[in-house]
C-alpha cells in the first residue's frame, strides 16, 4: 500500500459518516446513499463519475471531501482541479447552497461579468420593473 492509500485510509476513519458511506461506496462500485447523494450534490452519473475517479485514484482524499460536504462550488473547485475527472465541465449544486445563500459558480462569474461590463444590480431592477410594468 503505498504512503498516499495509508493516509487515505487513515483519514476515511476520521470524516462524518456521509463522507465516509460515499467513499466506501465508491470504492466498492456502489450508488451512494440518500443523504450523500444529496449533501453532495449527486444529481446525474457525470456528477458521480466526477467525483468517481478523483476519489479512487486518491486525487481527492477523505478530509478535503469532508470538508467540502454540502458546498457545491468547493466540490466544482476540487473535481475540475483533479487529473482524473472525466467530466470537467460538471457543476455542483446542494441544497446546503440554497439554504445558506451560496451562488453557483457559473451565476458568480456571470454577476462578476455584469459589473466589469458597468451593468449594476440597481438598473437590471429598474429593467425588469418596466418589464412586469411596476412603477418605481
Amino acid at each position: 500500500m503505498s504512503n498516499r492509500h495509508k493516509r487515505f485510509a487513515e483519514q476515511l476513519l476520521s470524516v462524518r459518516d456521509t463522507t465516509r458511506s460515499l467513499v466506501t461506496s465508491i470504492l466498492m462500485d456502489a450508488w451512494p446513499n440518500h443523504a450523500a447523494v444529496v449533501d453532495f450534490g449527486i444529481d446525474t452519473q457525470k456528477h458521480y463519475e466526477a467525483l468517481y475517479w478523483p476519489i479512487r485514484e486518491a486525487e481527492i482524499m477523505p478530509k478535503a471531501l469532508d470538508a467540502a460536504l454540502g458546498d457545491g462550488p468547493k466540490l466544482t473547485t476540487m473535481t475540475r482541479e483533479a487529473a482524473s475527472n472525466p467530466h470537467k465541465d460538471v457543476e455542483f449544486h446542494t441544497s446546503w447552497d440554497l439554504i445558506l445563500g451560496r451562488e453557483s459558480l457559473a451565476s458568480a462569474k456571470d454577476a462578476f461579468k455584469d459589473v466589469l461590463n458597468g451593468k449594476s444590480v440597481q438598473a437590471e431592477a429598474t429593467e425588469l420593473s418596466r418589464d412586469q410594468g411596476i412603477e418605481r
